[in-house]
């Protein structure tokens, strides 16, 4: 079915063509929203020891001053600033999720595209252009594959689609003609990795690997392979030996241009409320919207919590090792604080706090089978608040803030993007950059904005 396709061809020359710069209006300013989200998931992943961690290792790699690595002095080669800012923006679980395949499209796309964009003194337009491309290409390479084939094998299909998303933003920054652009996507293909053993790591570093650092890094790679004279395969999906047949036993060939052009995947993408993992997003919801609704007072009065959830969010939630994702710490933290910021979702140090533990065993988790049947597309919870005094409070979560389907504003992302930002680069550089993203298309070379996402030692 992939050879009567022509994928390859098809995705190559609309990556290089016009077409993919005739962005309907909607599309460039939702696209704008989702850069100034990543953008914030970057600065505030520098504080985060994945992100200190890959600052210091990139320190030590020398390179040419060509791209910036956010929320600090330094400027490498673009590679390295790609793989820097990519680890950053997934140090934690800040950044947007494209609901059907469960991916981090804007943590990759996001820094392949700036660090590029930065070296080759890109226009605003063509560095949007080139994220809408990135986001529907990684994409629909996701859906493309067979993720629960994969998922079986331990193989993480996100990581791999990932590096075709980045290589084609790359492709596009870089200017590449259609055959340069086949061969950039055939060395994603070659670089193709990523295992779902990133699970395992208590401190979010593989994962911000995995998911989003080393696919920037390739995908830039592979483009300036490609613009170096490199040459591969021009057929990576449909050749005799290609990335589709290595990786799906069920492959969905057709999804990888289906509706190219028309259709756009950064609509199906969802930004988050809360500084925590996806899944606490509806729950985190339904929790504050209960306590303000009854006027409740947190720990004073609240006995217990039950949250239904999907089966496999309610266990990635289910007290895991990392604050941001652990459904019982945060809400716990919730119930003493009343809010839900960046710092006490990443404190380490107070999953051991006495009260938290003890106000942790407040909390019910269990695997809501309705919830199970209509997930990933509807991103659904359900939340139980029981008083001591025997009051029951229940709200359905179904339409989540920042769901694609009930989105957040420009206004609202700004906010967020602020409250991530001006802790680390200060209220004017922050203020300067949310104002330059808001009026992107008219920015003439993005080096100017990367001189605001840099902060001196």
């Amino acid at each position: 079915m992939s050879e009567k396709l022509n994928l390859t061809k098809q995705l190559s020359e609309y990556i290089a063509g016009a077409r993919a710069a005739e962005l309907p209006s909607a599309i460039v300013e939702r696209a704008k929203i989702h850069i100034l989200d990543a953008l914030g998931a970057i600065v505030s992943g520098s504080l985060l020891k994945p992100g200190r961690l890959i600052v210091d290792f990139v320190r030590t790699q020398g390179g040419a001053p060509q791209a910036s690595v956010f929320a600090t002095e330094l400027r490498t080669s673009a590679m390295h600033a790609a793989f820097a800012n990519g680890v950053m923006a997934h140090a934690d679980e800040t950044d947007d999720t494209h609901f059907p395949t469960v991916t981090h499209p804007g943590s990759v796309v996001v820094p392949s595209a700036f660090a590029l964009a930065e070296k080759e003194q890109s226009s605003g337009g063509d560095f949007i252009t080139a994220v809408v491309l990135g986001y529907d290409v990684m994409c629909r390479v996701s859906k493309t594959l067979d993720r629960k084939w994969m998922q079986d094998r331990c193989i993480h299909a996100g990581s791999i689609s990932a590096g075709f998303g980045a290589a084609a933003t790359a492709a596009r920054i870089l200017r590449l003609s259609a055959k340069q652009a086949r061969y950039a996507l055939a060395f994603a293909g070659t670089q193709a990795s990523g295992l779902t053993t990133w699970r395992d790591d208590p401190e979010h570093s593989d994962k911000a690997l995995c998911h989003s650092g080393i696919p920037a890094r390739n995908g830039v790679s592979a483009a300036l392979w490609a613009q170096g004279g490199l040459t591969a395969t021009e057929d990576i999906f449909e050749g005799p030996e290609n990335i589709i047949y290595a990786f799906a036993e069920e492959a969905h060939p057709e999804e990888l241009t289906r509706e190219l052009g028309s259709r756009y995947e950064i609509l199906d993408t969802g930004i988050k409320i809360f500084p925590a993992g996806q899944p606490m997003q509806a729950t985190l919801t339904g929790y504050f919207r209960l306590v303000k609704e009854h006027g409740l007072k947190g720990r004073e009065e609240i006995q217990k919590i039950i949250v239904r959830l999907p089966e496999s969010q309610s266990r990635t939630i289910n007290d895991r090792h990392m604050p941001d994702i652990n459904c019982q710490y945060l809400l716990a933290v919730a119930m003493l604080d009343g809010k839900i910021d960046f710092h006490n979702s990443h404190d380490f140090e107070r999953m051991h706090d006495p009260q938290v533990l003890e106000l942790k065993k407040r909390v019910e988790i269990v695997a809501d089978a309705e919830l199970t049947r209509i997930h990933p597309a509807v991103r659904a919870g359900i939340v139980e608040i029981v008083t001591f005094d025997g009051r029951q409070f229940k709200l359905l979560i179904d339409r989540t803030p920042g769901a694609p389907y009930n989105p957040l504003s420009p206004a609202e992302i700004e906010e967020k993007f602020l409250s991530l930002s001006v802790p680390v680069l200060g209220q004017d550089k922050s203020a300067a950059v949310a104002q330059r993203v808001s009026n992107l298309e008219q920015l003439a070379d993005m080096s100017e904005l990367g001189n605001f996402l840099r902060r001196e030692n």
